[in-house]
């Protein structure tokens, strides 16, 4: 690789165990480049992150380690600032986001650098596997939301939705200088699928690097039916903003209506068919809830998702 600068990005706010774990995990990375470690602590002046990050170095952490207040509350506003100090400050040609609630394996970020080079993409996605803190019950099983399974091969795909383990390419900010995470979405939620649905519109392009394995911490708080219908609620209501940002034409609308309205229809007839069997009747519950959402946002109602913690 050169001397091209690598900068893992980690968002954090209140989770100083799990930003320790996630350090310790990155202290451990096997590549030929020296990253430099950059967080992002939205408690702001005086943040556990900051602490966090201060003891680390004193205890003489391996790589690099640069830590940022960010006084304004919000997903986005950390991932801008990320994305600022990143590429501008620490001139950095891949800037990778993990968040605090994961840890890496070893071979994380070189994968994700390796697709980089080999697709030319602006983003690259890597693998996160779910761990529970407490036995799943059995609604919860084979849920989409706990991402069972991810795609078995590298290369490039459509589209990566979220920055949960993501790496960006310097070009992002070449190519398209003005474009960063809206604000809005800071406490309602989708503000990376839309940031990414954008960019693609104006040209960019996206790939999946199945090695770059990440491990997301799932606590007690996380495997409730109310945070699962509030998550399917989210998702749905983040896909409608979606559309209604691309501005579609009536048939788009009418196409659109059409779909939401069928799977309305069909996930509240599963719903009560699947009454004995918990998990189908999750799925299909969480089916008709996304729905929902999406109405909701059609109609311009909001619901921040974002005010509690989960985890530490």
């Amino acid at each position: 690789m050169g001397s091209q600068t690598v900068v893992i990005g980690i968002p954090t706010y209140k989770r100083p165990i799990g930003l320790r774990r996630l350090l310790d995990s990155i202290a451990k990375q096997s590549c030929d480049f020296t990253p430099i470690v950059l967080i992002a602590d939205n408690e702001g002046d005086g943040g556990q992150g900051l602490q966090v990050a201060e003891q680390v170095k004193a205890e003489g952490y391996p790589w690099e380690l640069h830590a940022i207040p960010v006084n304004e509350r919000g997903i986005s506003q950390v991932r801008n600032a990320l994305m600022q100090y990143g590429f501008e400050q620490l001139n950095a040609i891949h800037l990778a986001m993990i968040d605090d609630d994961e840890w890496v394996e070893p071979q994380w970020i070189a994968e994700l650098v390796k697709v980089q080079l080999a697709t030319g993409a602006e983003v690259v996605g890597g693998s996160v596997s779910p761990e529970f803190e407490t036995e799943r019950p059995d609604w919860a099983k084979g849920l989409h939301i706990y991402y069972e399974s991810n795609p078995g091969v590298s290369g490039k795909t459509e589209l990566i939705q979220g920055t949960t383990n993501v790496l960006l390419s310097r070009s992002i900010i070449e190519s398209f200088p003005t474009e960063r995470f809206d604000p809005f979405y800071s406490l309602v939620g989708g503000g990376d699928k839309e940031f990414f649905t954008r960019i693609k519109r104006l040209g960019a392009s996206f790939a999946f690097a199945h090695q770059a394995q990440a491990h997301e911490l799932f606590t007690a708080s996380r495997l409730t039916k109310k945070w699962a219908v509030e998550r399917a609620y989210r998702i749905g209501a983040g896909d409608m903003r979606i559309i209604k940002n691309q501005q579609p034409r009536l048939l788009d609308w009418v196409k659109e209506f059409s779909k939401l309205s069928l799977a309305l229809l069909i996930s509240s007839l599963l719903a009560l068919i699947f009454l004995p069997i918990p998990h189908k009747h999750m799925k299909a519950r969480l089916k008709l809830t996304r729905q929902l959402g999406k109405l909701s946002a059609l109609w311009g109602k909001q619901r921040a998702v974002y005010t509690n913690v989960h985890g530490n």
